[in-house]
């Protein structure tokens, strides 16, 4: 595998030449990225290089002057000038001096650069060598990059939860080399770009790698790890007071929190802006709290995972330590909850349900993860898609054109990853839903929908007060115009469609009495006593003693 150089000041072109193509599947590899000539110079007298791919303007030690440096330091290296628009007189003195080719960075395409190395003669190289070639590079990854891969495989939290051994340092001595040279605690990082409709291209998730890797570059003693799944990850020596591993106490880990915290929100923020400048991709930055060491690494990632999905939901940056212990709903919450949006639904009351999902988040927020609330969000929408569907019947066809993209309910709600989505969404579905409901009852009439209402919940507590909410009318308003419309009160109907039923079941059960009461909506048996007498005009033993 041929090594490649990267040398120019422009960070946005050193990410784009590092992530327009994928190197490693064409036969090369990234083996040094720089910004002036004089940092390119001095990685040569480390490590060979096959191809050099330089600008020309650059601080410190300019493109010309690495070329020259290169004739000595590494002979064999193919040079290919990364030439600007208006520096066509500078790439023909570059060909003077023995440049390969050269590129337009501005203009450059996937296919031009592949083409531009494909005519590059690695056989004359490779003689100049004495026939080494590329197998000088044969090794493939370094010790530390073979690490960073082990490592991210180690503490993935589907193997940890497998029940596998945790990772800790002594099995990767390189990365705790670079860790330890400080003292003894370090935090993990971990950064998610925050999901878009249709995801990210392989070649923007390289982009967003490699301007990873040089931002951590710029710190004292990072440790990048790398890419897993849709998380980059690294790690870094905590910048506060900073005890030795021998008396590294949860006091101590405490105090160290306290004072590195705020460089790490700065450095943070840096990477975000960064991030959105450069990329367009927002960020959500996450932190495990301060670890030894050597300690168990595997619970460093799930920290800064788990403040990470808390950064990605809510927004910002957020510290294991700070982010509060955030658990599952308990299943006596969600009993709960599942009865109060199915009364909400009985009503006829979509924006409400809404209404109530907001207020959950702002009173109990904190309490939560953030999946937690995905979870209750989808399960809400799916029993107001039950609910429509039951009590509407819409059509395939009107439930695409009404509800669009959020239709499967379930499916939109299960695609949200952060706070701002989660009442986004919920609100269109539920202001959506409300309009059909609106319409709905329009065609049907209100006298209809109560109707309706009554007769299929006769067994429950039916309050005046929810029947007006469900026709639209003020309590009294609909009292009188239920008279109007039926010529009976609403209270006189309830009882009628109650006793009707009781009737019913006397006839063709062996229910006791109190069973058949509580079976039509009367909890008090005496009182249901009563309400019978005065509707068949017969007492209930005398009934049951004519069947």
């Amino acid at each position: 595998m041929r090594s490649v150089m990267i040398v120019d000041d422009e960070s946005l072109v050193r990410i784009g030449l590092q992530s327009m193509i994928d190197w490693e599947a064409h036969g090369y590899r990234i083996a040094g990225v720089f910004k002036n000539g004089e940092e390119a110079l001095a990685a040569c007298a480390r490590q060979a290089f096959d191809v050099v791919l330089t600008d020309i303007r650059m601080p410190v030690m300019d493109g010309f002057a690495l070329i020259r440096g290169l004739r000595t330091a590494a002979p064999s290296a193919q040079v290919v000038i990364l030439s600007s628009y208006n520096d066509f007189e500078h790439t023909r003195q570059a060909i003077r001096l023995g440049v390969r080719d050269y590129i337009s960075k501005y203009e450059m395409e996937p296919e031009e650069l592949l083409r531009v190395l494909g005519g590059l003669d690695f056989e004359a190289a490779d003689d100049e060598k004495g026939g080494a070639g590329a197998a000088s590079d044969a090794g493939g990854e370094t010790g530390y990059d073979e690490e960073a891969r082990r490592l991210l495989e180690s503490t993935d939290v589907r193997a940890s939860a497998a029940g596998e051994t945790p990772a800790h340092s002594r099995a990767f001595p390189a990365l705790a080399a670079v860790l330890a040279g400080r003292g003894g605690l370090f935090r993990w990082a971990a950064l998610k770009p925050v999901p878009r409709e249709g995801g990210y291209a392989a070649a923007e998730r390289r982009a967003m790698l490699h301007l990873a890797e040089e931002l951590f570059a710029r710190l004292r003693l990072p440790a990048p790890f790398g890419e897993s799944g849709d998380t980059l990850h690294g790690g870094f020596v905590c910048e506060g007071a900073v005890p030795a591993a021998a008396d590294l106490s949860a006091a101590a880990a405490a105090a160290a929190s306290e004072e590195d915290r705020e460089a790490f929100a700065r450095m943070g923020l840096e990477w975000a802006a960064a991030f959105q400048q450069k990329l367009n991709v927002t960020l959500a930055i996450g932190f495990s709290a301060p670890q030894p060491i050597g300690g168990d690494w595997t619970a460093a990632r799930r920290g800064a995972e788990a403040a990470a999905d808390v950064a990605l939901f809510e927004g910002g940056i957020r510290f294991r330590e700070t982010a509060g212990e955030r658990g599952e709903i308990p299943d006596a919450e969600w009993l709960e909850l599942y009865k109060r949006f199915k009364h909400r639904l009985r009503l006829l009351q979509p924006g409400a349900l809404a209404d109530d999902l907001h207020a959950l988040r702002a009173e109990r927020g904190d309490r939560y993860q953030p999946a937690e609330w995905i979870r209750l969000g989808v399960s809400t929408v799916s029993q107001l898609a039950d609910f429509l569907i039951e009590r509407y019947n819409p059509g395939p066809e009107e439930l695409r054109e009404r509800f669009g993209a959020l239709w499967p309910f379930a499916d939109a709600a299960g695609r949200i990853r952060t706070a701002e989505a989660w009442s986004r969404t919920l609100g269109e579905i539920a202001a959506k839903s409300a309009e059909l409901v609106a319409r709905k009852q329009a065609r049907d009439g209100w006298v209809a929908r109560v109707r309706n209402y009554v007769e299929t919940h006769y067994a429950d507590p039916i309050r005046l007060e929810d029947m007006a909410q469900l026709a639209g009318f003020s309590e009294n308003h609909f009292g009188q115009r239920f008279r109007q419309e039926t010529g009976r009160s609403f209270s006189d109907y309830l009882t009628d469609i109650r006793i009707k039923e009781a009737v019913r079941l006397f006839r063709e059960t062996e229910l006791s009495t109190e069973e058949i009461a509580s079976r039509v909506g009367y909890a008090n048996p005496n009182y249901f006593v009563k309400v019978f007498k005065r509707a068949t005009g017969q007492t209930v033993s005398h009934f049951k003693g004519r069947r």
